[in-house]
């Protein structure tokens, strides 16, 4: 049997969750399509920002992670991104929608970053 830190097991359920998170998204598009009234063009910007919520989600907490106890900024960005992944289904307008899944991202890249950083 592994015997793993604690750290270890906060670690692996950050991969597992992120994997989940990527991997439902594509798969949900049709349907948000249906629930907010919009069109394919219109839900792939969804992509766009995520990649931009990403890259300003990193810039941002990466300080932190110097400047603050690194733990608590992984565990604070894991309970925020885990709200806002829950929160996704229930939104129907297209912008507030495009928005939650941004913050998810930059919550995402957050964990990203902090895995490899403790």
């Amino acid at each position: 049997m592994l015997c793993l830190t604690p750290l270890a097991y906060i670690l692996v359920v950050c991969l597992i969750t992120q994997g989940v998170n990527i991997g439902i998204i594509p798969t949900t598009l049709p349907d948000m399509e249906v629930r907010t009234s919009s069109n394919t063009v219109q839900m792939s910007m969804i992509f766009v920002w995520m990649g931009l919520a990403r890259t300003i989600g990193a810039m941002a907490v990466g300080p932190l992670f110097d400047c603050v106890n690194g733990m608590l900024v992984l565990s604070v960005c894991f309970l925020l991104y885990a709200a806002t992944v829950g929160q996704a289904p229930t939104w129907q307008s297209l912008s507030a929608f495009q928005s939650l899944i941004a913050m998810s991202a930059a919550f995402d890249a957050s964990l990203s970053l902090g895995k490899f950083k403790l």
